[in-house]
């Protein structure tokens, strides 16, 4: 689904990724663990695009061919079916929780759209409770719900996942 060969990428001076090379298998959970300051979020952000690569190849494997990431705009992946919960949400906080999750919808057909936000609803209760509510106001945990509810509005065939249980209850 994901190759990622000799990836190299810079901030600044700072030599931040050398050399990558990771495989992500289609239909496999893959983590990426370290310690603080090891490059796992300046990876996600690589492959979102968020965040330039010096030299090294991204190849994703969407809908039946290969395609090249490395020049490809953040909203391009998106719509190639990659979706991203980024470290620290970044949820909308002035639009409300059913708003949030419709800017999410950037894949799904229009028509199933209201099927979708049902399941994320029934999946995560609390924010069909809050759906009105500016999504500003619901707690650390809530906006991590939400930011996983609106990856997954998108249909996503790849979700990446930069520190998913933050501000989560246990039971959660």
């Amino acid at each position: 689904m994901l190759a990622i060969e000799k990836l190299n990428q810079f901030y600044g001076e700072s030599h931040t990724l050398w050399d990558l090379d990771l495989d992500v298998p289609a239909g496999q959970c893959t983590c990426v663990m370290g310690r603080n300051g090891v490059g796992k979020t300046t990876l996600m952000k690589a492959i979102m695009g968020e965040v330039a690569v010096k030299s090294g190849q991204l190849r994703y494997q969407g809908d039946g061919s290969e395609i090249e990431l490395t020049k490809k705009a953040v909203e391009a992946r998106s719509r190639l079916g990659i979706g991203f919960v980024p470290q620290g949400r970044q949820i909308f906080p002035l639009l409300t929780v059913e708003e949030n999750l419709l800017a999410g919808a950037i894949r799904a057909p229009r028509s199933q759209v209201s099927e979708d936000l049902e399941r994320w609803y029934e999946r995560f209760p609390i924010l069909g409770e809050r759906r009105g509510r500016l999504a500003g106001y619901l707690s650390g945990g809530e906006q991590q719900m939400l930011a996983i509810a609106r990856a997954l509005m998108n249909r996503p065939k790849m979700l990446l996942l930069d520190e998913p249980s933050l501000g989560l209850a246990p039971q959660v």
